[in-house]
């Protein structure tokens, strides 16, 4: 039998690959108490947590048969674009692979392989060339960047691997793959009796854990990963929710009831998040599988954190040098994944508790006015300077250069002559519509509302019946006549969003205008 040892292990991801190609596991580490603690108790070992960057690799790792394979995940924490906009503390990163290729070299193993986010393919390659790494060139014969929804894993999820080992056997193995999609994972785990959609487990409903639904979306939750994904102001389009006849989408580690990255879906009254085990089941993890973290958030970390045991599987069987026409699924595999008897923590799936600081931030755009590309009309504060100062905005440009146009009494006294006429009365009705109906808002009492935990979603109603009223401007004002040097003259250059937007920009122009005079003393 083949023998592997997996650094930073997690909470096992490489090991059930090595348990379902029959490879022997020498050891593991592993640092995070209940992530070990979940590797411990599903395959019944007894690893200690420890510090991989403290081990003297000639002393600390000597066992008593020859290592045939390394792999390991080392932390993208530092590497990741979600630690603080992409400006972690790489060097420190590179600590932990420097780590991983220095057991490497004195192990001297047939093959090797480590997992990480892609970005640290280039940061790799970079180090590898004269950089810290340099002394380790030579290791590396792969750097590679695989999806792994191509090898059976229900899920987008992009990862690089390094190392050495037969990377055309793996890639060999893709047309062999049956595609496994976020309807299948959620199908299978509604039924009386689940057949686990990665390993072909069937087991009663009743006896699966962590099936729980948290409480639904509330309605301003909705509102906000809704507006995130489909209308963020730069970033491209998301589904909401999230389309079934695909893999899911990347499950992360860290993630918000209200985040753009979250995985939404329908229930029966609302929109939820996965819960633990549709989670799991799409990571690549057994049903039988149990998580052993402390809290939801923590079970949710261990999960989005781990490296997919399908994938794992299929880079061992490329490292067994299973030829592509042998390949056979992890659901035939000899090895079953047996429901540990330990009982893992109850999660608390109720609302948690909301507290919102005074000075939290609001930009939505307007609805009716946002038309992508960083082109948009939009409600917001300004919690930097003054929480307490809203106003309408617009916005053009590119993500790379955002320009902002004061929505002021300038713009409103130079547009009024052209559409404040007796053939346009739509935009005056409009305006007194909703200072009529919300004659007690000011940006204070917008604030008020906008941190308060019971404030009905008052925000955004105000900002739909805003929206409402530019389609109604849209459907019934006399447009007709007016060219795109108005706008230009305004923004002072030529954009093909603008030109093809020219008749409801104009409307924002000067309707948005109106209201902040009105409302906010623009």
């Amino acid at each position: 039998m083949k023998s592997a040892i997996d650094l930073y292990s997690g909470i096992g991801g490489w090991t059930l690959g090595m348990k379902l190609s029959g490879i022997e596991n020498i050891a593991s580490y592993e640092w995070w108490n209940e992530a070990n603690q979940t590797h411990n108790l599903n395959f019944n070992t007894n690893h200690k947590e420890i510090d991989i960057r403290g081990i003297d690799v000639q002393n600390d790792l000597n066992f008593d048969k020859k290592i045939d394979f390394v792999v390991g995940s080392p932390p993208c924490t530092q590497f990741s674009f979600a630690n603080r906009g992409g400006n972690g503390n790489i060097q420190d990163g590179l600590i932990d692979i420097y780590k991983f290729l220095e057991t490497v070299e004195y192990l001297k193993p047939k093959y090797w392989a480590m997992e990480n986010i892609p970005r640290v393919a280039k940061i790799l390659e970079k180090e590898l060339d004269g950089g810290s790494l340099n002394k380790f060139k030579n290791l590396v014969k792969i750097i590679k960047v695989v999806d792994t929804a191509d090898y059976g894993t229900p899920q987008n999820r992009k990862r690089m691997i390094a190392g050495d080992f037969p990377i055309s056997l793996l890639e060999s193995y893709k047309s062999k793959i049956k595609v496994v999609t976020l309807g299948d994972v959620l199908n299978s785990l509604s039924k009386i009796i689940v057949v686990d959609p990665n390993y072909g487990y069937e087991i009663p409903k009743e006896q699966i854990t962590e099936l729980e639904n948290e409480v639904d979306l509330t309605e301003e939750e909705e509102r906000i990963n809704r507006d995130a994904k489909t209308y963020h102001p730069v970033y491209n389009k998301m589904a909401f929710p999230d389309k079934m006849e695909r893999p899911c989408r990347t499950i992360t580690a860290t993630c918000t009831r209200v985040s753009r990255e979250s995985v939404v879906i329908p229930s029966k009254k609302g929109y939820r998040r996965l819960n633990v085990r549709e989670r799991g089941v799409i990571q690549g993890f057994p049903i039988t599988y149990q998580f052993y973290g402390r809290t939801l958030n923590a079970k949710f970390k261990m999960i989005g954190n781990a490296v997919p045991p399908v994938l794992t599987y299929y880079i061992f069987q490329s490292m067994l040098e299973v030829r592509p026409d042998d390949i056979k699924p992890p659901s035939q595999s000899a090895y079953i994944h047996e429901k540990p008897p330990y009982k893992a923590y109850e999660s608390n799936l109720g609302l948690p508790k909301r507290k919102f600081p005074a000075n939290r931030k609001f930009q939505f755009s307007v609805p009716n006015l946002r038309y992508g590309s960083g082109v948009r009309f939009e409600l917001s504060n300004n919690p930097k300077n003054a929480p307490e100062e809203w106003s309408f905005k617009f916005f053009y440009g590119n993500s790379k250069n955002i320009k902002q146009i004061p929505l002021d009494g300038n713009i409103k006294n130079a547009l009024s002559p052209i559409l404040n006429t007796s053939r346009n009365e739509i935009f005056t009705e409009c305006v007194e519509s909703i200072s009529k109906k919300y004659k007690d808002y000011s940006s204070i009492r917008l604030q008020e509302h906008w941190t308060s935990t019971d404030s009905d979603n008052e925000v955004f109603h105000f900002l739909d019946h805003v929206g409402n009223c530019v389609g109604d401007i849209l459907a019934n004002a006399n447009l007709e006549g007016f060219n795109g040097n108005i706008i230009e003259s305004i923004v002072n250059e030529k954009n093909a969003k603008l030109e093809e937007n020219r008749d409801s920009i104009l409307v924002g122009f000067y309707f948005l205008s109106s209201l902040n005079q009105k409302m906010f003393k623009q």
